[in-house]
């Protein structure tokens, strides 16, 4: 700015008048590349009038990302798609391939006819990742409908089922294929093979088979597979996956599978939540995953289990209780409990249910569950009408190698009722138990901290009785209003024991 306020402008180049170089135009194509797919593909695209260089310059974009809220002045959105995927340059692969639809408008009445002119238009092209998304608002059904679809009723009419099936092709060259679309069925390709697929996402369809074809393209058409994700399945009530190369399985909320066999000799990472709870028959599941890591369960425990070469020993082993409106679903018990029988060594162990408001049912919980040996246990505790110490206690007493504990507490309801006076749980003579082992314990950590009668007697039981601890460490909940004689007491008993104390408050 010059000195007299005004504003001075020069052209671009050397600052000569004579000088109007494009330097954008003269950037190598792999940088405007870069640049255009940082901007909406409808802007990248209006590139080409700049001039007879930038005519081409889209056609070779690495990445396509289509989203209909990101293209408000396209009157319809198919025909965007369908001459951009035609107008790509026939020399070069498609590289990603991404379309997020949230309008209804969008897509008009059939959203099916949409997908399955863009999945044919981008099967042969693409070799690289191809995502699909269409929100709920897409679909042209009622809730009631919708929720038919999902999970149908097997006495249904054939034909009525066949009104929302969506032909999958295959993508041979694509390394990551992702597809949401709720309530349609999905028809998955047999007989030819995803050679380079190495990550599966499927979510919000329903397959009218069973769960046959995906089993099958999974087991058979996918060589390199390493992730499979299935959320919010409806109809899977069979699945089988035979794989070497998997390494990561994900399976949420498809609530009516009745079997799953699982032969992945390379599988690290396996997750299962709300599969089983709403199924009728008797459930099975057979595993055979010698290097399984980390396993996270939070669902109904198969009635027949099987298995052949499981790990010696588990990273990390979380399994929690269902919420209280799949526990109806599951009859009311979900034998959570037997998953911790099928390993015996667990580095981190990770308990996820709430102390039982029927003290007898609790008793009988902790008393029957066979625990593996673990150095480590991570405890989320719901605050019932009973005090949670002597569940803890009660764990621990089932190892005597645990070195770190963790708890994160949880609030009251409202409402809260504690239980009476003399009821098991308050009675002292937990605290003078002698048969807990805590000679391993080395480091407690105790999160969301109210300093309740029952969280401080359980902290002075450890304190006083774990010979080797080393460190305690406590994260107070907003709003606790700890009494100065409670860090007095931590004082006194932490100069006893020499170990040290950590408070932290929010």
């Amino acid at each position: 700015m010059a000195r007299n306020g005004r504003v001075r402008v020069s052209r671009s180049g050397d600052g000569k008048p004579g000088d109007s170089r494009d330097r954008i135009s003269a950037l190598p194509d792999s940088i405007l590349h870069q640049i255009l797919v940082l901007v909406p593909l409808v802007d990248a695209v209006r590139t080409c009038v700049l001039s007879r260089h930038w005519r081409g310059v889209w056609t070779r974009l690495p990445l396509l990302f289509f989203d209909d809220v990101q293209a408000p002045r396209v009157s319809r959105f198919p025909d965007l798609i369908d001459g951009v995927l035609r107008g790509y340059a026939d020399d070069v692969d498609m590289g990603d391939l991404f379309v997020s639809v949230y309008r209804r408008d969008s897509v008009g009445d059939n959203p099916i006819s949409f997908v399955s002119t863009l999945a044919d238009l981008a099967a042969q092209r693409i070799s690289g990742r191809f995502g699909l998304y269409l929100s709920p608002a897409t679909v042209t059904v009622y809730p009631e409908e919708f929720l038919k679809n999902l999970f149908p009723d097997p006495e249904d009419d054939e034909e009525e089922e066949e009104a929302m099936t969506l032909q999958l092709p295959c993508f041979p060259r694509v390394t990551e294929l992702s597809i949401t679309f709720m309530g349609v069925d999905l028809g998955m390709p047999t007989t030819d093979t995803f050679a380079k697929l190495t990550k599966l996402f499927i979510s919000g369809v329903r397959f009218t088979d069973g769960g046959e074809e995906i089993s099958q393209v999974v087991s058979l058409c996918c060589p390199c597979i390493e992730r499979l994700e299935l959320h919010r399945i409806g109809g899977l009530r069979r699945l089988t996956v035979f794989a070497q190369s998997l390494v990561s399985m994900v399976l949420s909320r498809i609530l009516v599978l009745e079997q799953l066999l699982v032969a992945a000799e390379n599988l690290r990472h396996m997750l299962v939540d709300k599969c089983f709870v709403l199924s009728i028959t008797r459930a099975f599941m057979f595993l055979s995953v010698p290097a399984l890591e980390q396993l996270l369960w939070q669902d109904r425990c198969p009635e027949v289990i099987q298995h052949w070469m499981l790990p010696s020993c588990l990273q990390r082993l979380v399994v929690a209780e269902l919420e209280l409106s799949y526990l109806f679903g599951a009859g009311g018990r979900s034998n959570f409990a037997r998953i911790l029988q099928l390993f015996k060594c667990v580095d981190t162990l990770r308990l996820e249910f709430p102390t039982s408001q029927d003290r007898t049912d609790q008793e009988s919980l902790i008393e029957n569950v066979n625990l593996p040996c673990y150095s480590e246990l991570e405890f989320m505790v719901n605050h019932t009408r009973h005090r949670f110490g002597p569940t803890i206690l009660n764990l621990l007493r089932k190892c005597s190698c645990v070195k770190k504990v963790t708890l994160q507490m949880f609030g009251r309801e409202v409402g809260y009722i504690p239980c009476a006076s003399n009821c098991s749980c308050r009675q002292l003579s937990v605290w003078t138990d002698k048969a807990i082992n805590l000679d391993s314990l080395e480091c407690v950590a105790m999160y969301e901290f109210r300093a309740t009668q029952d969280e401080r007697s359980f902290i002075y039981y450890i304190m006083r009785n774990a010979k080797r601890l080393r460190k305690v460490s406590i994260l107070f909940s907003l709003g606790a209003n700890p009494t100065r004689r409670f860090f007095h007491k931590l004082c006194k008993l932490s100069a006893s024991s020499g170990c040290t104390v950590d408070c932290y408050s929010h």
